[in-house]
């Protein structure tokens, strides 16, 4: 039997590359990598199912899968990581401890994002601060109109208007 032809799109971490490059093979399958962002596998991935095999959000896989849809079946293979401990930025002159943060606005790309949702947690169980407590803001960060990836009905953040960044969402109430 002839091996699968399969695209694969996944980023460019140390994980990745033996694959990448052939050094460790898919038994029964010629790969065809894409090495792409995350947020380009994500976004084609959701929209269009783009790719036979890719790297998806665990959240935004989750909140797709506990709606019922999607075509990706998960498989517990963690390619990236990061210490999400290090993923809050804030103004050192308004903001001085994680409790300051509460009735502030914080910005985010995507309420869903995996990080966000790890920075929420570490938020509440570490410091008391609930996703409740804060006023979120979403928007693109880089470019303007960035569309959140999944929508869900729970998800309370205020979107910002479409051609503002978050770098300049200070400028409205």
């Amino acid at each position: 039997m002839p091996n699968l032809n399969l695209s694969v799109a996944v980023g460019d971490y140390d994980r990745n590359r033996p694959l990448i490059s052939g050094a460790v093979p898919i038994d029964g399958v010629d790969p065809v990598f894409m090495t792409l962002s995350p947020e380009e596998i994500f976004f084609r991935a959701f929209r269009t199912a783009d790719f036979d095999i890719c790297e998806l959000s665990l959240s935004s896989f989750t909140v797709k899968a506990a709606a019922g849809g999607g075509p990706y079946v998960g498989i517990p293979a963690f390619v990236s990581r990061a210490f999400r401990h290090t993923s809050i930025y804030v103004r050192t002159d308004r903001i001085k401890e994680p409790k300051d943060l509460k009735g502030r606005k914080v910005g985010v790309p995507e309420y869903q994002l995996t990080a966000n949702v790890w920075a929420r947690a570490i938020l509440e169980d570490e410091y008391g601060v609930k996703p409740s407590d804060i006023h979120w803001i979403r928007g693109g960060i880089e470019d303007a109109g960035r569309p959140e990836k999944i929508r869900a009905p729970e998800i309370r953040a205020r979107e910002i208007a479409m051609h503002l960044r978050l770098t300049l969402a200070g400028q409205f109430s």
